[in-house]
Parts: C-alpha cells; sequence; structure tokens
C-alpha cells in the first residue's frame, strides 16, 4: 500500500517540526498514539526507552520493507501482539522514525516469539477510544464513515498538505524559486501526508487495529 501512495515521490532529509499549518484531510492526532508511543514523533531509540529492549527483526521486502519492534500486552490479553514498525527501505528515515502501529487480538506464536512484555503502564487504550473488540457501529461513529470497505475491514485513508516551518532546515533547501515552480505551483515549500486506519473484524468485533502515518515525502 504504501509503495503505491509514494511512487515517484523523493523524501524529506527529516522530519517537519509539529505544530505546522496543515491543508486537506489529516490523520487526527487522536489517532497517533497507543502505549505511549506516537506515530512520526518517535523512533527506534525513544520506542526502546519508553518500552523497553525487545526483539528487532525486519519483516516485508523492497519498498513495503520495516523494521519491527514487538510487545505482548500483558495475561489479561492472551495472545494478543503490538507492533511498531519504521519503513527499512530507502524511503526510511533518520533515525527510523514510528511509521506503523499495528495491534493484534491473537498471533500465531511464531510471530509472538521474541516479543518483549509490555510494561504495565502502557496501556492500549487510545486516545480516540477505539480499541479491540469494538463492533463496526462504535467504530463507525467514531471515525465516521470508511473511505473503503473489504470483506472483513473497515478502511480510512486521509491526505493532507504540511507546510514547513520557515526556520527549519527543511525549509532552506526547498525555498528556492527552481523548488517553488516545478514543486510548489509557486507557492510555499509543504511536505505530502498520507495516512491509513484499517480495522479488521472477526465475528462481528475488531481483532486487528493498524494506523499508519508518513510525513517525509516532497515534490
Amino acid at each position: 500500500m504504501r509503495h503505491v501512495l509514494l511512487l515517484g515521490i523523493s523524501m524529506v532529509l527529516a522530519a517537519v517540526a509539529p505544530g505546522v499549518a496543515q491543508t486537506g484531510r489529516d490523520l487526527p492526532p487522536r489517532l497517533r498514539s497507543l502505549a505511549g508511543v506516537t506515530l512520526n514523533r518517535d523512533s527506534a531509540a525513544s520506542i526502546v526507552a519508553k518500552l523497553g529492549n525487545t526483539g528487532e527483526r525486519r519483516i516485508g521486502s523492497g519498498d513495503d520493507a520495516y523494521a519491527d519492534w514487538c510487545y505482548l500486552p500483558r495475561p489479561s490479553a492472551p495472545g494478543a501482539l503490538l507492533e511498531l514498525m519504521s519503513v527499512a527501505g530507502d524511503m526510511g528515515t533518520p533515525g527510523r522514525e514510528l511509521s506503523v502501529i499495528r495491534l493484534r487480538a491473537t498471533a500465531p506464536d511464531s510471530e509472538r516469539r521474541g516479543c518483549a512484555p509490555l510494561p504495565r503502564a502502557a496501556g492500549l487504550a487510545m486516545p480516540a477510544g477505539l480499541r479491540l473488540g469494538a463492533n463496526r457501529e462504535a467504530v463507525e461513529r467514531l471515525l465516521g464513515r470508511p473511505t473503503r470497505l473489504s470483506a472483513d475491514s473497515l478502511i480510512y485513508e486521509f491526505t493532507a498538505r504540511e507546510y514547513m516551518r520557515p526556520d527549519s532546515r527543511e525549509y532552506a533547501v526547498w525555498n528556492t524559486p527552481e523548488y517553488r515552480e516545478s514543486c510548489f505551483d509557486a507557492g510555499q515549500p509543504y511536505v505530502n501526508v498520507s495516512a491509513t486506519v484499517i480495522v479488521r473484524f472477526g465475528d462481528g468485533r475488531a481483532t486487528e487495529i493498524r494506523l499508519e502515518r508518513y510525513d517525509q515525502s516532497v515534490c
């Protein structure tokens, strides 16, 4: 999915600072955090600092390759698995920024092997109220009408522009007459943001939640 969204787009060298102006429909901030970590703000070092050391593995390949850190929720959620991922291909970010949060109610033992226990303080409640076990009606009350439907999932897609701060290094790189004309329609330099929320169901209840946000693409 990611390589389709970002095909032909080059990458900014570092994240745009939070708080810059946006246009379009972006992933709401209340849908970017889980277990004490936040998409596009946390990275490899801060994930381990907050949640503890765990096995790091590589999943996928090519444009869909990720570095993956996995944690096991406490015994109150037997079989559950939390995965935190950073793009590991050519379009990865300095510091390996957190791009994907994936929470499953059940996962095979082979995928849970080597994962660390999730600290008790790192709960699985999301600020938006989205949670495993919710039914479709509850999810749609929280998130609205989905962009797409599949046989077992609700899919929400977001795209937006995030304008670069004039005092940032990225702005200095991209704020040239040539780039403004060829990339930004003669306007202010901006970053293209793409995000997805996927909620998968089994027996009428949410069994998997996947949050993705990529905020590093420009031109």
